[in-house]
C-alpha cells in the first residue's frame, strides 16, 4: 500500500478517534456540570426552607414574649408563622425533622392546650415556650450536626397535654355522631 495512504488512513483515524474522545470529554463535563448545578439549586432550596424555619420560630417567640394581650389579630399573626413553619417544612428533605417541625406546627397553632389548667386562677399554663426552646435548639443542632436532638422535657409535656386534648375532641366528635344516628 502506497505510504502516503496509509499516513492519510492513519490521520484520518486519529481525527476520529480524537473527535469522538472530545464528544465524550464534553458529554461528562456537561453531565456533571449539569449536577453540580442540580446539587446548588438544592442546596439553596434546602438553606432557604430552612432560614423560612427558623425565621417563623422566631417570629412565634416574639409574638409570645410581646403579647399584653392575645386578641384576634395577635391569633391571625400566630398562624401566618405557623403556615411560614409548615410551607418550610414541606422542602425540607430530612424527614425526622420535618416530623419535629410538624408537630412544633401543631403546639404553637393550638398552644391554648399545650399546659395545665389553673382551676384556682381560671388560666392555662401553656408549656410553649420550651416547645419554641427546644424547636430553636434542634434547628440549630440540626444545621451544626446533622441530625436531630431528642425532645426534651418540656416538649414531651406539652405534646402529652396536646395529644390529650386532642384524643379528647376525637372522643367528643365521635359521640356526637353516635348521638346524631
Amino acid at each position: 500500500m502506497d505510504p502516503n495512504v496509509v499516513s492519510g488512513l492513519i490521520g484520518f483515524g486519529g481525527a476520529v478517534v480524537g473527535g469522538a474522545a472530545a464528544i465524550w470529554g464534553t458529554t461528562l463535563t456537561q453531565k456533571h456540570a449539569t449536577k453540580m448545578a442540580k446539587d446548588t439549586r438544592e442546596a439553596d432550596r434546602q438553606d432557604a426552607a430552612f432560614d423560612m424555619a427558623v425565621q417563623a420560630v422566631f417570629s412565634a417567640q416574639d409574638l409570645f414574649r410581646g403579647a399584653s394581650s392575645r386578641d384576634a389579630a395577635w391569633d391571625r399573626k400566630l398562624i401566618v408563622e405557623v403556615d411560614r413553619l409548615n410551607l418550610a417544612r414541606l422542602s425540607l428533605l430530612n424527614a425526622e425533622l420535618r416530623v419535629r417541625l410538624e408537630e412544633v406546627a401543631l403546639m404553637l397553632r393550638y398552644w391554648k392546650h399545650t399546659g395545665s389548667f389553673d382551676a384556682e386562677y381560671g388560666e392555662t399554663h401553656s408549656a410553649i415556650s420550651g416547645v419554641i426552646d427546644h424547636a430553636l435548639a434542634a434547628l440549630g443542632e440540626y444545621r451544626r450536626e446533622g441530625k436531630v436532638p431528642a425532645r426534651s422535657k418540656d416538649y414531651i409535656e406539652a405534646k402529652g397535654w396536646l395529644d390529650q386534648f386532642i384524643e379528647d375532641m376525637e372522643d367528643h366528635e365521635r359521640h356526637e355522631r353516635e348521638n346524631q344516628l
